[in-house]
């Protein structure tokens, strides 16, 4: 794929990723319109109600932004307004500064082609499962929630509501969780769609952390998408972790703001 294809399916999938499980919840409320996207999961959590797709039109864009914010601001409710390469990076942030959001660090939009061998060993004693059942969401949602600053509940909260969706035959998440013995300690998110598989949620518990747990998981999944015919891979991850993954393959194709 050229850089113009994989963006495209990259915000595709990411987009159709924000609002997956908001879906099955029955206290989110989601405006998907073609030229900006809102997903409210009704939680009090940074990560889970995101603005964003945003391709608005220059005369309407200031009332659009001053209400989608205004939405979560309202009911003291945190929310992430993500700008891509195709929608709204380079061109929103003036308006969304003027409203007081910032931006701590952009991070990488960076791709693998899965057309070779997926370099990199796994650690030994270290069992990956794909989640299948209610008890492995759980442990997925109870190790992302210990890798928050403070813990958030909320996630907690959020998976417990969705987790039929999760585990559901032809979902396109993806949750894998890592367990050394019996104690799960390190989980990733995936989203299979548009003809890639992103890569969002991966993190270990900090007792765990330089045992290359996380990095496990991702190998693990990119072979196993790999196997089933996937072609492309896609991550984000700030300038820090970008060495990291060009090891394994992947190679940056943009940038990407994350606003709150």
């Amino acid at each position: 794929m050229d850089r113009a294809t994989i963006l495209k399916a990259f915000e595709a999938n990411l987009w159709d990723r924000a609002s997956f499980l908001a879906k099955s919840r029955k206290d989110a409320e989601i405006q998907d319109s073609p030229d900006l996207l809102v997903v409210d999961s009704g939680l009090p959590a940074k990560s889970l109600n995101t603005i964003g797709r945003s391709t608005l039109h220059p005369r309407f864009a200031t009332d659009r932004i001053e209400a989608a914010v205004k939405r979560f601001r309202a009911k003291s409710s945190p929310f992430t307004w993500i700008l891509g390469p195709l929608s709204g990076h380079g061109t929103t942030e003036p308006a969304l500064k003027d409203l007081g959001l910032a931006c701590p660090e952009e991070e990488w939009i960076m791709a693998m082609q899965l057309d070779g061998a997926v370099p990199g060993n796994l650690p030994s004693g270290f069992d990956i499962k794909r989640v299948a059942t209610t008890a492995q969401v759980e442990h997925f949602a109870d190790v992302l929630a210990a890798t928050t600053t403070p813990p958030d509940e909320n996630i907690k909260t959020f998976f417990a509501d969705t987790k039929e969706a999760v585990i559901a035959p032809a979902s396109p998440l993806r949750l894998y969780v890592g367990y050394s013995g019996a104690e799960p300690v390190a989980v990733l998110e995936a989203f299979n769609a548009h003809s890639i598989i992103s890569f969002y949620a991966m993190a270990a518990l900090a007792s765990t952390r330089g045992k290359g747990y996380a990095a496990a998981l991702l190998i693990n999944a990119l072979r196993e998408a790999k196997k089933v015919g996937v072609r492309l891979a896609c991550l984000q991850t700030p300038e820090a972790g970008r060495a990291l993954y060009e090891r394994i393959g992947f190679k940056p194709v943009g940038r990407i703001a994350a606003y709150s």
